[in-house]
This record gives structure tokens, sequence and C-alpha cells, in this order.
């Protein structure tokens, strides 16, 4: 055991270089943050927003900050995306319809630039076609991989691309270390979601395949230094209608379904959750009557951090949710929710507000 290596990470923090990456969630961000070296559990219900949360905070917000004027660090930002639930092409939708309402305010949801529900208009193809390069330049920083694959092949993957941008040295006989070419470079990992791994004859059932990913992305943070962000499902217990009636129905570790090795490895676990669907009170207060619209539509999820171990945990934080295009923005806490504040979530100018 060596004190220096306490030393240098320290002074690291001292010089800055410790900072991460900002969430775009001012409130969450100081309780968390991206870091290198850190393991993201994310879980909730289908339906609740998990993976546009992940978009939100481990991609988009972390992207826009990276090729921002905002950003003078000497970080160097790689995300490698493994999307196992949608393709390619539907997530990039979403995306471009994400950063077109942020820059000008027009909501053009995904359904409909796909031409799923109504075609565009003239001028909004238009606006579609200005992000060609906003899209194109994220190849430089994000590589989405879609379709299942089982852990063994994704561990292969994150070893070939930290040879590719690193050495591995012996230390001694016992040890080895990974030394990357560019100290600065954080690399992010993100599975959505840990559930649709391929299974093999090795890992033959969905716990034994899942206890092999998280297995996999502990030694990627540790021997690394990678970010992984791992989305998982809840279980169906929390449906079970004695919670319900009791209103216990807010998400606990124990409703991650499958295994319960990914909160073991986790060091920061998030949940989402919808108390709307429920019918149940929100834990922590808001009126969720003003959080929904004349036609039905909820604008709200209730984030919950479980479990943090660096710092403070069983934090709440609510967050308007425009679904259309999959965008989260923090609310006031609840004590300082104004009508005003509740009238601008439902008609969606909240989203558009600067922090």
């Amino acid at each position: 055991m060596s004190f220096n290596n306490l030393k240098n990470e320290v002074l690291l923090g001292l010089s800055g270089k410790q900072s991460g990456i900002p969430m775009g969630f001012n409130r969450l961000n100081k309780y968390i943050g991206i870091r290198k070296g850190m393991y993201f559990l994310i879980g909730g219900l289908t339906g609740s927003g998990k993976t546009s949360f992940i978009d939100d905070a481990f991609v988009l917000n972390p992207y826009d900050w990276y090729i921002s004027k905002e950003n003078t660090s000497n970080i160097k930002l790689k995300i490698i995306y493994r999307s196992m639930e949608r393709g390619k092409t539907y997530k990039l939708a979403k995306w471009v319809a994400r950063k077109i309402f942020l820059d000008h305010g027009i909501l053009i949801p995904v359904n409909k630039l796909l031409g799923w529900t109504e075609k565009m208009t003239n001028d909004e193809h238009d606006l579609f076609l200005m992000y060609e390069e906003y899209i194109e330049n994220m190849n430089d920083v994000i590589t989405i991989i879609d379709g299942p694959e089982n852990p063994v092949g994704i561990a292969k993957e994150l070893r070939a691309h930290a040879l590719e941008n690193g050495k591995i040295e012996d230390v001694n006989q016992y040890n080895k270390i990974y030394i990357p070419n560019n100290e600065n470079e954080m690399t992010i990992v993100v599975i959505d979601h840990i559930g649709l791994l391929k299974l093999t004859k090795d890992q033959p059932t969905k716990k034994q395949a899942i206890d092999k990913m998280s297995d996999e992305l502990r030694f990627a943070r540790d021997f690394y230094g990678y970010t992984p962000v791992v989305v998982s499902q809840f279980n169906r217990d929390i449906s079970n209608p004695m919670r319900i009636k009791n209103g216990d129905v807010e998400p606990q570790l124990e409703d991650f379904a499958d295994s319960s090795q990914t909160q073991n490895d986790a060091d920061v676990v998030l949940s989402l959750f919808d108390p709307m669907r429920y019918k149940v009170a929100d834990p922590s207060g808001y009126n969720l009557e003003k959080l929904r619209d004349q036609f039905g539509s909820k604008y709200f999820r209730s984030l919950r951090l479980i479990k943090n171990s660096y710092g403070s945990d069983d934090i709440r934080i609510g967050l308007g949710f425009l679904g259309q295009i999959g965008m989260f923005r923090e609310l006031n806490k609840k004590k300082d929710m104004t009508d005003g504040d509740y009238e601008s979530v439902v008609n969606k100018t909240w989203f558009l507000k600067q922090y």
C-alpha cells in the first residue's frame, strides 16, 4: 500500500482534473457527476423513461458541453453506446428532435419526424436537414453499436478499444497496469439494457449473463478507468396489488430484475419512478395534477439516488419529462414550485430554460 498514490489523486483534485463532466442536472451533479472509474446503474419500469434519461444525462448533455465554448478542460470524451433495445436510426431520430427543440423551441415528435402519424411540413424538413453536421460530428465522440451481444463479446470490444488507446504493462509478476495514451481520456460505456444480453453455453441464464457482464464492467472500471452506465429493468413486484394498496411502490434496490450483482458492483444506483402510473402521491410532494395536461399526458418523473458509495444517498429530485423527444429537466424543489412553474412544465417552456 502506498500513500503516494493517494497523494497523487488528491493533487489531481486540487488541480481541477478530477472535476469530471457536467450531466446537465445541477442538483444531481452536486451529488454525483460523471467521473472516470465510476459505475452507474439506472433502473426503472417499462415506460419510465430510463433510456431517455441515460441519453440526456450521460450522452447528450455531456456531448453538448464537450463541443461548447464552456469546455475549457483537457478532457477527451469517448462514449461507447451498446443499444440492445432500439436501432441506431431510431435513437438518432430522437436526438435530432431533442436538439431542434432546444435550439428553436419547435417540437417535432419522433413519430412525426419519421412519418408514422403525420408528415413533416417542408419547413420542418428543411430544419431537420440543418442537423446533418451535428449528427455526423458525433461520430468523433460517440460510437453506437445496436443489437444484442453476449458479455464476453462486449468485454472483447472494450479490451480492443483499450489497446487501441493505450497499453498494458507488467508491474511485477503478479500485477499489471493499464497506461492510456491520453491520461485525460474519459470513456463512458453505456449498456442499454442489460437484461437483453445474449445468452451462451457458459452463461445459459439471464442471471448468469448479467452477473458476467457486471463483472466485466467492474473490471473495465477498475483496470481501464472506464465509466460504465448500465440500464436495468425492475421486476414486476412493484405492481403487486398489496404494494399498490399500501402505497409502497417506490423502487428499492431489491426491485432490480434478475440479479443483485449490478447493485453490488455499482458505485451509484439511480431509479426513475412514475407515481401517476400507480395513482399514488409523489414521495417528494409535488402536485401531480398540475403536471398533467388536459389530454392526460404526464410531464413528471421522480428520480431517486438509492446508492452513492462516495456521498449522500436516498435523495429525490423531481424531473420534468417531455416524452415526445425523450428530454428531462430538473424541477425546482417542491417548496419553491409556483403555479407558474407548474404551468411552464405542461406548456413545455420549462424545458427551454437555461441553467
